[in-house]
């Protein structure tokens, strides 16, 4: 009983086989007139998914004709101006490249005789050509209906198809088209998370960061994927490695890194970096108006007032070097006044007062400074107006008055 068990069974294999042979055959026959591509996808399909024609090269060369003939059904569609499926279109498409690949794979196989006899090896080369720009021109269609996703799809499929040993010969990664379908998928990917980041669009961006063309792009898309993500360290290890790498033009990079650690209280990076940065570039006047900043916030205004003559001392006419100096005297005479108004002795609360008055007409010199740079600037005039009024001079407070209300 059990050798006729086994003798059916090897049997029922044998003619499992030949039947599934019969498709891939018969779905080829479809391929001709008349064309059945439907009929011949549902031959195809089913010997795709049998084990005994699932490894076959032949299968997989009828495949990507039945896919690419469905493809071309709809492509000749748009040709005409006649309705089409783009999504029927580029799903077949891809299938199409697929079975392109498959059957490069297969048929540089060694056969049973341990030979590798490839069949279909120049004429795979020429589909996989087609097929590439196949993949860029229904993804460019893709993204200009709004259908990012299905972009996303194609484009990294013709990227996937450059990386493969199949296209080898056909030298896609050479190309600059290469580079240029992977912002393209970034671009794509951005716009189908309506502005966010995903995982497909940072592996790309960290690939074109080596581009010229792309990588200052690159460099800035990372830093707001990695900021947006909340990565502390990627986002400042992205805006260091951007600043070196634009050492004549980094200040967005500069400025962006110094805001991230102020915005995430982290001073004490801010101003050691910044000393690595004056250390480097000690005749860059920004670096020592962002330590005036951090020095206000934290109202260390000798510090301020300190880093503001050191960028005046660089840039004399430099008007925020003035005004950042100028109004952390304000805020030391303030200070200062406040201080002395706790004083019950009179002798020394004199004394107290006119120190801290010192400190408005020390401003005032600064200030109007500024107001020779830019006599526009409101926030400064109002600054100077409050020394003044500070040192009681009424002459000067009421012409910077008037003077701010014909700027409103």
């Amino acid at each position: 009983m059990k050798k006729i068990a086994i003798t059916v069974f090897a049997l029922a294999l044998a003619t499992c086989g030949f039947a599934q042979k019969k498709n891939v055959s018969n779905a080829e026959a479809k391929l001709y007139d008349p064309v059945d591509y439907a009929g011949a996808k549902k031959l195809i399909e089913a010997a795709m998914e049998d084990p005994t024609t699932s490894n076959q090269a032949k299968t997989y060369w009828v495949a990507s004709q039945v896919y690419f003939g469905l493809f071309s059904e709809q492509g000749t569609k748009k040709d005409m101006n006649q309705e089409y499926d783009i999504d029927d279109m580029s799903n077949n498409l891809i299938k199409a490249v697929d079975a392109y690949k498959k059957v490069a794979e297969l048929d540089a196989m060694p056969n049973e005789k341990g030979q590798v006899k490839p069949k279909y090896a120049k004429q795979i080369t020429q589909k996989l050509n087609v097929g590439a720009d196949c993949l860029f021109n229904t993804a460019a269609d893709n993204y200009f209906k709004q259908k990012y996703g299905q972009a996303v799809a194609l484009w990294s499929k013709y990227i996937d198809l450059a990386d493969s040993p199949a296209a080898e010969k056909l030298n896609l990664k050479s190309d600059t088209t290469y580079n240029q379908v992977k912002s393209y998928i970034i671009d794509a990917s951005v716009k189908k998370n309506d502005g966010e980041f995903d995982a497909i669009a940072l592996k790309y961006m960290e690939d074109l960061k080596a581009d010229p063309k792309y990588s200052r792009a690159m460099y800035e898309w990372s830093y707001q994927a990695y900021s947006k993500k909340g990565d502390s360290e990627k986002t400042i290890n992205t805006l260091k490695e951007a600043i070196k790498k634009f050492p004549n033009d980094n200040s967005y990079f500069v400025g962006s890194l110094i805001n991230y650690y102020r915005e995430n209280n982290k001073d004490a990076e801010a101003l050691s970096y910044l000393d690595e940065a004056i250390a480097s570039n000690p005749k860059e006047t920004q670096y020592y108006l962002i330590k005036a900043q951090i020095f206000l916030r934290k109202e260390n205004f000798d510090k301020a007032i300190e880093c503001s003559k050191q960028a005046i001392g660089i840039q004399a006419d430099n008007f925020n070097a003035n005004y950042f100096c100028g109004y952390s005297y304000i805020r030391k005479g303030e200070t200062a006044m406040d201080a002395a108004g706790k004083i019950k002795d009179n002798t020394k609360y004199k004394k107290a007062k006119d120190l801290a008055l010192e400190q408005f007409k020390t401003a005032v010199t600064y200030l109007e400074k500024a107001r020779s740079i830019d006599a526009k600037d409101v926030d400064n005039l109002n600054l100077l107006k409050n020394a003044y009024y500070r040192l009681g001079n009424g002459t000067k407070y009421n012409e910077i008055d008037d003077q701010i209300k014909k700027l409103k």
